[in-house]
């Protein structure tokens, strides 16, 4: 079914996924103490409602600089070639399975965190925050390392066109850079949510990944006193990384001054 097939897949993925969450929460007892299985309905509480806002909308809008700053950066390129997107897209595959780990590592260590913030414990919050940080960069350091030392073999993986492998091969040699800052970025900011803190992370985002990556790219890409080995699609991605690194150092600074103002108060 090719590109079809692939729209199929990921929706039955989505719907599966949804339909195991709804069960888990009706069967598992672990749930009954929450009441989410009442029948009757409750009226809306507004400051839960606008306490929810504050923090997610902040979180989607982030979400959502991340989602189109990659994607507005797949379209651009397409304008120049066919095989200067596939060689892009391959990368950008390879980059995204390469987040799972960070991501994983950001959603296990916010959740700990969040629940040493909510027990008050915030030096317990507070270490466990840094080291979730520092584990998630290590993980990725070591991770994009061996994609790079290994990346011929690993875009053989993808194809044999040697076409595409060339399109792609400029681009892998900022992957290594690219995930450990994604991974810092994500580290931080996951762990700045903990704290309720999701406002600021978004002028961060908004600053770095569209300001920096998606429209330095576009000037260093198409511009004539960039070097030639940046043009095209490596500018995006040289760019792109100069934007993951602004946010992860940014981040983790913000994050730095964060705790030191709750170990004041």
């Amino acid at each position: 079914m090719g590109v079809v097939g692939c729209g199929v897949a990921t929706a039955i993925v989505m719907w599966a996924q949804t339909l195991i969450a709804w069960f888990v929460v009706r069967r598992d007892p672990f749930y009954a103490q929450f009441g989410l299985r009442a029948a009757d309905l409750r009226r809306p509480n507004r400051h839960a409602i606008v306490a929810q806002l504050r923090l997610g909308v902040p979180m989607g809008a982030a979400i959502m600089i991340e989602v189109t700053g990659f994607s507005f950066m797949a379209f651009l390129i397409a304008r120049q070639s066919s095989d200067a997107v596939t060689g892009h897209q391959l990368a950008a595959n390879l980059v995204t399975m390469m987040f799972m780990v960070p991501l994983a590592l950001a959603n296990g260590t916010a959740t700990v965190v969040a629940q040493r913030v909510g027990a008050k414990d915030l030096s317990e919050a507070r270490r466990i925050g840094w080291h979730g940080v520092e584990i998630g960069v290590a993980f990725a350091a070591v991770l994009g390392a061996l994609v790079y030392w290994l990346r011929e073999p690993v875009l053989h993986a993808y194809t044999d066109n040697p076409t595409i492998i060339a399109a792609a091969m400029p681009l892998l040699v900022w992957v290594w850079w690219f995930h450990v800052a994604d991974a810092a970025q994500t580290m931080a900011n996951f762990v700045l949510r903990s704290h309720h803190v999701t406002l600021v992370p978004l002028i961060f985002y908004a600053t770095s990944l569209w300001g920096i990556g998606l429209g330095g790219g576009y000037l260093v890409s198409t511009s004539s006193w960039a070097p030639p080995q940046l043009h095209g699609a490596p500018g995006y991605w040289a760019m792109s990384t100069a934007g993951l690194v602004t946010a992860g150092v940014t981040l983790c600074g913000f994050l730095a001054w964060v705790h030191r103002q709750e170990s004041r108060g």
